[in-house]
C-alpha cells in the first residue's frame, strides 16, 4: 500500500466509527470528488454553537 492508501484505510475506518458514535449536533462528512466519489481527504464539517 501506497501512504495514501494507509491514510484512506485509515479514514474509512474511523468514519464508519463516527457513523455509529458521534456527538449530537456535529456533522462531518467526505466531500464527493469530480467523478463522483468520496474524497476522503476533504470534508465538510459542522460544529454547533454560536459563530465567533
Amino acid at each position: 500500500m501506497s501512504g495514501g492508501g494507509i491514510a484512506r484505510g485509515r479514514l474509512a475506518e474511523e468514519r464508519k466509527a463516527w457513523r455509529k458514535n458521534h456527538p449530537h449536533g456535529f456533522v462531518a462528512k467526505p466531500d464527493n470528488a469530480p467523478d463522483g466519489s468520496m474524497d476522503l481527504m476533504v470534508w465538510k464539517c459542522i460544529i454547533p454553537g454560536k459563530p465567533g
